[in-house]
């Protein structure tokens, strides 16, 4: 994975997790298993990335 491709999942990250719709969610008191949901989506989406990438030639 290249720099450019890794700052930006860290800001993709940032945004999703330090967002002003974090804290209205947490607010709504969502489900026990909602933090674990979003960051399973968070990591899953890395996963897809970085596959792509090694099979672009």
């Amino acid at each position: 994975m290249n720099a450019q491709r890794a700052i930006l999942i860290a800001l993709l990250g940032a945004l999703l997790f330090l967002s002003p719709l974090v804290i209205w969610i947490a607010y709504l008191s969502p489900a026990w298993w909602w933090p674990f949901a979003a960051w399973m989506l968070f990591i899953v989406a890395i996963a897809v990335l970085t596959r792509r990438e090694r099979r672009d030639p």
